[in-house]
Protein backbone atom coordinates (compact mmCIF):
# COMPACT_ATOMS: atom_id res chain seq x y z
CA UNK A 1 0.00 0.00 0.00
CA UNK A 2 2.62 2.57 0.82
CA UNK A 3 5.01 1.43 -2.29
CA UNK A 4 1.99 2.10 -4.29
CA UNK A 5 1.09 5.21 -2.95
CA UNK A 6 4.92 7.01 -3.20
CA UNK A 7 4.20 5.31 -7.03
CA UNK A 8 0.82 7.47 -7.49
CA UNK A 9 2.33 10.91 -5.94
CA UNK A 10 5.79 11.05 -8.02
CA UNK A 11 3.42 10.18 -11.43
CA UNK A 12 1.74 12.88 -9.56
CA UNK A 13 4.64 15.34 -9.82
CA UNK A 14 6.31 13.91 -13.03
CA UNK A 15 2.55 14.64 -14.73
CA UNK A 16 2.76 18.33 -12.96
CA UNK A 17 6.01 18.96 -14.35
CA UNK A 18 5.29 18.07 -18.10
CA UNK A 19 1.86 19.24 -17.97
CA UNK A 20 2.99 23.20 -19.39
CA UNK A 21 5.14 21.11 -21.90
CA UNK A 22 2.13 19.35 -23.14
CA UNK A 23 0.02 22.65 -23.50
CA UNK A 24 2.40 24.12 -25.47
CA UNK A 25 2.54 21.11 -27.87
CA UNK A 26 -0.89 20.54 -28.38
CA UNK A 27 -2.66 24.47 -28.32
CA UNK A 28 -0.49 27.20 -29.88
CA UNK A 29 -2.41 30.41 -29.76
CA UNK A 30 -1.01 32.75 -32.75
CA UNK A 31 -1.18 35.90 -31.09
CA UNK A 32 -0.26 36.02 -26.86
CA UNK A 33 -1.52 39.79 -26.61
CA UNK A 34 -3.62 41.85 -27.64
CA UNK A 35 -2.88 45.68 -26.98
CA UNK A 36 -5.68 48.26 -27.65
CA UNK A 37 -5.82 52.12 -27.30
CA UNK A 38 -9.35 52.85 -27.20
CA UNK A 39 -11.79 55.97 -27.01
CA UNK A 40 -15.01 55.95 -25.42
CA UNK A 41 -18.46 54.37 -27.00
CA UNK A 42 -15.61 52.53 -29.58
CA UNK A 43 -16.64 48.65 -30.90
CA UNK A 44 -13.88 46.94 -31.79
CA UNK A 45 -14.27 43.76 -33.90
CA UNK A 46 -11.41 41.74 -34.23
CA UNK A 47 -10.48 37.82 -33.83
CA UNK A 48 -7.86 35.15 -32.54
CA UNK A 49 -6.58 31.84 -34.04
CA UNK A 50 -5.82 28.92 -32.37
CA UNK A 51 -3.89 25.50 -33.63
CA UNK A 52 -4.10 22.09 -32.72
CA UNK A 53 -0.88 20.51 -33.40
CA UNK A 54 -1.37 17.52 -31.93
CA UNK A 55 -2.48 14.36 -33.03
CA UNK A 56 -5.92 14.08 -31.35
CA UNK A 57 -9.08 15.79 -31.69
CA UNK A 58 -10.01 18.04 -28.83
CA UNK A 59 -12.49 19.69 -26.80
CA UNK A 60 -11.93 23.37 -26.04
CA UNK A 61 -13.94 25.68 -23.85
CA UNK A 62 -12.85 29.61 -24.07
CA UNK A 63 -13.62 31.43 -20.63
CA UNK A 64 -12.25 35.38 -19.40
CA UNK A 65 -10.47 35.99 -16.08
CA UNK A 66 -9.50 39.07 -14.78
CA UNK A 67 -5.65 39.40 -14.07
CA UNK A 68 -3.02 41.91 -11.95
CA UNK A 69 0.32 42.28 -11.63
CA UNK A 70 1.22 41.07 -7.95
CA UNK A 71 4.31 42.04 -6.10
CA UNK A 72 7.00 42.68 -6.37
CA UNK A 73 6.05 43.41 -9.92
CA UNK A 74 8.54 41.30 -11.60
CA UNK A 75 5.53 39.94 -14.70
CA UNK A 76 4.06 37.63 -11.76
CA UNK A 77 -0.36 37.88 -12.30
CA UNK A 78 -2.83 36.68 -10.26
CA UNK A 79 -5.98 35.49 -12.33
CA UNK A 80 -9.34 36.10 -10.77
CA UNK A 81 -12.92 35.12 -12.31
CA UNK A 82 -14.31 37.21 -14.74
CA UNK A 83 -15.53 41.09 -12.71
CA UNK A 84 -13.58 40.52 -10.04
CA UNK A 85 -11.34 43.38 -10.56
CA UNK A 86 -13.00 46.86 -10.25
CA UNK A 87 -13.59 48.06 -13.59
CA UNK A 88 -13.24 44.82 -15.17
CA UNK A 89 -13.71 44.72 -18.87
CA UNK A 90 -15.59 41.46 -18.92
CA UNK A 91 -18.86 42.97 -19.24
CA UNK A 92 -17.44 44.81 -22.75
CA UNK A 93 -16.13 41.77 -24.39
CA UNK A 94 -18.03 38.67 -25.84
CA UNK A 95 -16.62 35.94 -28.19
CA UNK A 96 -17.42 33.30 -30.27
CA UNK A 97 -17.84 30.45 -30.09
CA UNK A 98 -17.05 29.70 -26.47
CA UNK A 99 -16.58 25.97 -26.79
CA UNK A 100 -15.58 23.73 -29.79
CA UNK A 101 -13.95 20.66 -30.93
CA UNK A 102 -10.64 21.17 -33.19
CA UNK A 103 -9.72 18.45 -35.03
CA UNK A 104 -5.51 17.46 -35.30
CA UNK A 105 -3.73 19.89 -36.98
CA UNK A 106 -6.51 22.33 -37.50
CA UNK A 107 -7.24 25.63 -37.18
CA UNK A 108 -10.09 27.83 -35.14
CA UNK A 109 -11.11 31.07 -35.54
CA UNK A 110 -12.26 32.92 -31.96
CA UNK A 111 -14.22 36.03 -32.73
CA UNK A 112 -14.59 38.58 -30.07
CA UNK A 113 -16.24 41.91 -30.08
CA UNK A 114 -15.54 44.88 -27.41
CA UNK A 115 -18.39 47.30 -26.54
CA UNK A 116 -15.87 50.51 -24.71
CA UNK A 117 -18.00 52.44 -22.51
CA UNK A 118 -18.47 55.86 -22.95
CA UNK A 119 -17.15 56.76 -20.35
CA UNK A 120 -14.11 54.85 -19.89
CA UNK A 121 -11.26 55.39 -18.35
CA UNK A 122 -7.22 54.38 -17.85
CA UNK A 123 -6.31 50.32 -18.16
CA UNK A 124 -8.45 47.26 -18.14
CA UNK A 125 -6.57 44.07 -17.83
CA UNK A 126 -7.89 40.31 -18.58
CA UNK A 127 -7.26 37.10 -20.53
CA UNK A 128 -9.02 35.18 -22.11
CA UNK A 129 -8.59 31.27 -21.69
CA UNK A 130 -8.46 28.46 -24.07
CA UNK A 131 -8.99 25.59 -21.66
CA UNK A 132 -8.51 21.69 -23.05
CA UNK A 133 -9.25 18.70 -20.32
CA UNK A 134 -7.38 15.25 -20.21
CA UNK A 135 -6.86 12.66 -17.71
CA UNK A 136 -4.54 9.80 -17.02
CA UNK A 137 -5.40 6.75 -15.34
CA UNK A 138 -3.05 5.61 -12.54
CA UNK A 139 -3.26 2.34 -10.18
CA UNK A 140 -6.98 2.72 -11.27
CA UNK A 141 -7.34 6.16 -9.84
CA UNK A 142 -7.53 9.43 -12.29
CA UNK A 143 -5.14 12.41 -12.17
CA UNK A 144 -6.83 15.02 -14.47
CA UNK A 145 -4.60 17.60 -15.87
CA UNK A 146 -6.21 20.65 -17.30
CA UNK A 147 -4.07 22.39 -20.31
CA UNK A 148 -4.87 25.68 -21.08
CA UNK A 149 -3.37 28.66 -22.96
CA UNK A 150 -4.08 32.54 -22.50
CA UNK A 151 -4.54 35.68 -24.77
CA UNK A 152 -3.56 39.05 -22.64
CA UNK A 153 -5.74 41.75 -23.45
CA UNK A 154 -4.73 45.02 -22.59
CA UNK A 155 -7.38 47.63 -23.15
CA UNK A 156 -6.89 51.35 -22.52
CA UNK A 157 -8.07 54.73 -22.86
CA UNK A 158 -6.56 57.07 -25.24
CA UNK A 159 -6.11 59.97 -22.75
CA UNK A 160 -5.05 57.31 -20.48
CA UNK A 161 -2.77 58.80 -17.54
CA UNK A 162 0.49 57.77 -17.95
CA UNK A 163 2.79 59.15 -14.80
CA UNK A 164 5.46 57.61 -12.73
CA UNK A 165 8.19 59.29 -10.11
CA UNK A 166 11.87 57.50 -9.23
CA UNK A 167 12.11 58.06 -5.49
CA UNK A 168 13.58 57.06 -2.03
CA UNK A 169 17.24 56.73 -3.59
CA UNK A 170 19.53 55.09 -1.37
CA UNK A 171 22.65 52.91 -1.05
CA UNK A 172 22.92 49.35 0.12
CA UNK A 173 26.18 48.65 -0.09
CA UNK A 174 27.27 49.11 -3.61
CA UNK A 175 23.69 48.74 -4.74
CA UNK A 176 21.92 51.61 -5.66
CA UNK A 177 18.06 51.27 -4.89
CA UNK A 178 14.78 52.99 -5.20
CA UNK A 179 11.35 52.55 -5.84
CA UNK A 180 9.04 53.43 -9.13
CA UNK A 181 5.84 54.68 -8.36
CA UNK A 182 3.06 54.22 -10.67
CA UNK A 183 0.79 58.10 -10.28
CA UNK A 184 -1.39 57.49 -13.55
CA UNK A 185 -4.29 55.07 -14.42
CA UNK A 186 -2.76 52.35 -16.85
CA UNK A 187 -0.46 49.71 -16.11
CA UNK A 188 3.34 50.81 -16.79
CA UNK A 189 5.65 48.94 -17.60
CA UNK A 190 8.60 50.98 -18.36
CA UNK A 191 12.18 49.99 -20.22
CA UNK A 192 14.67 51.11 -17.36
CA UNK A 193 18.35 52.31 -18.22
CA UNK A 194 21.19 54.50 -17.07
CA UNK A 195 24.41 55.48 -17.61
CA UNK A 196 26.93 56.70 -15.51
CA UNK A 197 29.49 59.81 -15.90
CA UNK A 198 33.09 60.96 -14.51
CA UNK A 199 33.56 64.45 -13.99
CA UNK A 200 34.88 65.08 -17.15
CA UNK A 201 31.46 63.61 -18.78
CA UNK A 202 32.52 60.33 -20.23
CA UNK A 203 30.68 57.13 -19.77
CA UNK A 204 32.19 54.74 -17.64
CA UNK A 205 29.04 52.55 -17.32
CA UNK A 206 25.55 51.83 -18.31
CA UNK A 207 22.94 48.84 -18.12
CA UNK A 208 19.60 47.95 -18.28
CA UNK A 209 17.23 47.49 -14.83
CA UNK A 210 15.06 44.12 -14.68
CA UNK A 211 11.79 44.80 -16.36
CA UNK A 212 9.04 45.99 -14.26
CA UNK A 213 5.48 45.91 -14.58
CA UNK A 214 3.34 48.44 -12.22
CA UNK A 215 -0.27 48.65 -11.88
CA UNK A 216 -2.02 52.12 -11.65
CA UNK A 217 -1.21 53.07 -7.46
CA UNK A 218 1.52 50.53 -6.72
CA UNK A 219 5.26 51.49 -6.42
CA UNK A 220 7.97 48.74 -7.46
CA UNK A 221 11.64 48.40 -5.98
CA UNK A 222 14.34 48.97 -8.15
CA UNK A 223 18.29 48.31 -8.09
CA UNK A 224 21.20 49.25 -9.91
CA UNK A 225 24.66 47.10 -9.23
CA UNK A 226 27.19 49.85 -8.85
CA UNK A 227 30.73 48.62 -10.46
CA UNK A 228 33.16 48.00 -8.08
CA UNK A 229 35.72 48.88 -10.55
CA UNK A 230 35.46 52.51 -10.92
CA UNK A 231 38.14 54.74 -9.23
CA UNK A 232 37.81 56.84 -6.09
CA UNK A 233 36.25 60.26 -7.46
CA UNK A 234 32.98 62.07 -8.26
CA UNK A 235 30.35 60.30 -10.59
CA UNK A 236 26.15 61.48 -12.27
CA UNK A 237 24.60 58.44 -12.52
CA UNK A 238 21.16 59.11 -15.17
CA UNK A 239 17.91 57.01 -14.68
CA UNK A 240 15.52 56.75 -17.52
CA UNK A 241 12.33 54.91 -17.17
CA UNK A 242 10.72 54.80 -20.77
CA UNK A 243 6.57 54.83 -20.50
CA UNK A 244 6.27 54.40 -23.59
CA UNK A 245 4.37 56.76 -25.99
CA UNK A 246 7.11 59.36 -25.44
CA UNK A 247 6.97 60.22 -21.82
CA UNK A 248 9.94 59.42 -19.67
CA UNK A 249 11.16 59.81 -16.39
CA UNK A 250 14.54 61.12 -15.36
CA UNK A 251 16.44 61.11 -12.42
CA UNK A 252 20.37 62.24 -11.59
CA UNK A 253 22.00 61.22 -8.90
CA UNK A 254 25.29 62.41 -8.00
CA UNK A 255 27.96 60.17 -6.08
CA UNK A 256 31.00 59.89 -4.39
CA UNK A 257 33.40 56.82 -4.45
CA UNK A 258 35.97 56.79 -1.48
CA UNK A 259 39.12 55.97 -1.64
CA UNK A 260 37.54 53.65 0.68
CA UNK A 261 35.74 51.87 -2.11
CA UNK A 262 32.13 53.21 0.20
CA UNK A 263 29.69 54.59 -2.10
CA UNK A 264 28.02 58.09 -0.74
CA UNK A 265 25.08 59.85 -2.04
CA UNK A 266 26.12 63.51 -2.39
CA UNK A 267 22.65 65.01 -4.40
CA UNK A 268 19.62 63.50 -5.79
CA UNK A 269 17.34 65.83 -8.78
CA UNK A 270 14.81 65.09 -11.34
Amino acid sequence: MRIATLLLISAFFILSMVAPRVAQAQLFLEEGKVVLSVSPGERVNRSLTIDNTSKDEMDVRVYWEDFQYESPFDGTKKFLPAGTVPGSASSWIQYMPQEFKIQPSQKQRIDYTINVPSDIQGGHYGVLFFEKSGGAVIDEKAIKIVTRIGCLFFIEAKDGDKRAAIGNVLLAGSDLTGTFTNSGNVVLIPRMTYYMMDDSGMVVDRGELAKLYVPAGAAASLKVALSKDLSAGHYSLVLNADLDGGDIVVKEITLQKTSSGEFLVEKVQD
